[in-house]
């Protein structure tokens, strides 16, 4: 039987003693492995057994848990290590947990499973994790299978995990793999009679993208470099399914081949969470690869991140999923032509809350996405609570903090909201029956726009009253009062109010971007070099270097060339087609070594070759830095 995680994307592999007979002293667990029926006279036992470290013991421990729990069984938590990871967290919800035993050990205190404290409970099951743990000084016994024997005899079913690393006759193995000894081991005979035993495992590649994901940068380096290694991961697969085969057990299949990828369209509705775990869920049932997408409209102005989407991409992250981004001012199109790069299967959305009125005045992604989609396959997400017909407000994009001006130049605009126009309506005052009304209001105008200029928009609201009562005072009879005696003064005063407004507005807006544009300039050559000299310094390959630049430019293919004897060969390729040599390409640009890197495809502006050019003249630098630091045996410097 295959069961699929959809937190780890874990292929658990149900193997079941061919020729095994169930204990008479007590009803066998039905055919999904559910420990029902009256308490034997001894527990059963279900062993998770994972390849490697990160393969999603406590998960599917918890998973377990809680689906015995629906099935009526009395269950309760032992013992989790969550790591503090939310979606492992949110698998123990519901789940009533058992209070651990503290135990202080040359001055710190651990945690440990209470074995009395579970012996008094008297559970149906419960979930113990990590079978091989050494247990602090001072409990019943030195190890934790120690302390499963015991619940086993006291009658209460247990469901517990291990990696294959900690069977006994495999640590030895194990141990030459990772450089390092394996003290922490479980007995052969223990694990091999489990009433049931589940291998977890995703295959090296997988669980080599989950470790990047979840440890620390440094940490993952030195992981993926080691213990991870993929002939490593490969081998220690084999010995679990060895290891199920010799001991009886039904022979397993091999994973199937990973599907195509699942993409997930991530947006700021409140049901975003909900579509990344369903799109999760999709994903895991075809063994195939998530991928969360963020599509950004295109600008020169540099817009900060939605406050929504960093909590989308951790969830991301816990879902064992990749996060991208794409470019484009047709969102449903870009979509679909990132999925269909990434040769996605589903394409998986989230039902609209806008009302129809919105969608009538500025379309429909999602009908747009579906009538566009060919063999993509659309999967829309219902909202998790439907929208009431009073209540519904239409979901208009959140705002944007504007952007602030400096100190100064607000109080210079208040200075001239209060001065200019005052001192424009004084100066004119020769002038008034050359003027006229109209002629001073048009010039006094001038005197909102600077105040907008310098200040922004409330400025300029005060320069449009102060205006307004100075024109009033001098220009209108009676003079030098506020009352207006005219009719037609009353109305070109009202359009000077409202002209006035208008165009401080506008003004407002205009200096703002001007800022904006200003930041935007001067941003993507420092973001140019972090993103290289990360690249650079990383553990990143040429190949996930690559990956990342076609990303970033939305190109149709990159590729690293490295000169050989017969002429130029490929080092690095992401997408296709490929020039056949570097001088084929469009864009080429020289890496540290000597190596090419060429670009095809998509269509650069001028700003993005400049941008472009900067990114891969630091990638060089950075590279180059890097390679004298090790000449010289120092740490490279940034």
């Amino acid at each position: 039987m295959l069961v699929r995680s959809s937190e780890n994307e874990v292929a658990a592999m149900t193997a079941t003693r061919a020729d095994r007979t169930r204990r008479s002293s007590g009803p066998a667990p039905d055919g999904g492995g559910r420990m029902t029926g009256e308490r034997a006279s001894r527990g059963r036992l279900h062993l998770f057994l994972a390849a490697a470290p990160g393969a999603g013991k406590t998960y599917a421990l918890l998973t377990e848990g809680r689906r015995l729990a629906a099935a009526g069984a009395d269950v309760v938590v032992g013992s989790a290590e969550t790591h503090g990871r939310p979606d492992t967290d949110a698998q123990a919800g519901g789940l009533e947990v058992l209070p651990p035993r503290r135990v202080a050990y040359r001055g710190t205190v651990f945690e440990e499973l209470d074995l009395p404290g579970v012996l008094s409970r008297g559970p149906q099951v419960v979930l113990v994790d990590e079978l091989a743990h050494s247990v602090v000084p001072g409990g019943l016994n030195d190890k934790r299978w120690q302390d499963v024997e015991e619940l086993l005899e006291a009658g209460i079913d247990v469901v517990s995990c291990l990696n294959v690393q900690h069977l006994e006759s495999l640590a030895d193995k194990a141990g030459e793999l990772s450089g390092v000894a394996v003290t922490e081991t479980v007995r052969d005979a223990l694990a091999a009679a489990a009433d049931r035993v589940d291998l977890l495992d995703p295959g090296p590649e997988a669980l080599r993208r989950r470790i990047e994901r979840l440890y620390p940068p440094g940490t993952a380096d030195r992981a993926l470099t080691g213990y991870f290694r993929p002939e490593n991961l490969a081998v220690l697969s084999a010995l679990g399914r060895q290891w199920i085969r010799e001991h009886g057990f039904a022979p397993t299949a091999e994973p199937p081949p990973a599907g195509p990828p699942v993409v997930a369209a991530l947006a700021g509705a409140p049901d975003g969470e909900h579509v990344l775990r369903r799109a999760a869920q999709a994903a895991a049932a075809g063994g195939a690869e998530l991928i969360g997408v963020h599509v950004r409209q295109p600008s020169n102005l540099i817009e900060a991140e939605p406050p929504w989407l960093e909590g989308q991409r951790r969830l991301l992250a816990e879902l064992g999923g990749r996060y991208a981004e794409a470019t484009g001012a047709d969102v449903a199109m870009t979509v679909l032509s990132f999925a269909r790069a990434e040769h996605a299967g589903q394409l998986v959305l989230g039902a609209t809350r806008r009302t129809r009125m919105y969608e009538a005045l500025h379309g429909s992604v999602i009908a747009r996405t579906i009538r566009h989609a060919g063999p993509v396959e659309v999967r829309l997400v219902p909202a998790l609570q439907p929208r009431h017909r009073l209540t519904a407000r239409p979901g208009l994009p959140p705002r944007q903090p504007r952007v602030q001006l400096p100190p100064r130049r607000r109080l210079a605009g208040w200075l001239l909201a209060i001065a200019a126009p005052v001192a424009i309506a004084v100066a004119l005052t020769p002038l008034r029956s050359a003027l006229g009304l109209a002629g001073a209001l048009l010039c006094v105008q001038l005197g909102v726009i600077l105040a907008a200029l310098a200040g922004g928009l409330w400025p300029a609201a005060a320069a449009t009253v102060t205006g307004f009562l100075a024109a009033d005072f001098f220009f209108t009879v009676p003079y030098y009062s506020l009352r207006i005696d005219r009719a037609i003064d009353v109305v070109g005063l009202i359009v000077f109010a409202v002209v006035a407004g208008t165009t401080g507005l506008l003004v407002d807006i205009l200096a703002r971007r001007a800022i904006q544009s200003a930041l935007a300039l001067r941003w993507p050559g420092g973001l140019a070099r972090l993103a290289a000299e990360t690249l650079a310094l990383g553990a990143g390959s040429r190949s996930e270097m690559a990956a990342a630049v076609r990303r970033a430019f939305d190109l149709d293919a990159v590729a690293v060339f490295r000169r050989a004897a017969s002429g130029w060969e490929i080092a690095a390729v992401a997408g296709e087609p490929v020039p056949a040599a570097p001088d084929d390409a469009p864009f080429q640009a020289r890496l540290a070594g000597g190596d090419i890197l060429v670009l095809s495809g998509g269509r650069l502006s001028a700003g993005d070759n400049r941008l472009l050019r900067e990114f891969v003249t630091e990638i060089r630098l950075a590279q180059e830095r890097r390679q004298l630091g090790h000449v010289a045996g120092l740490p490279a410097i940034s």
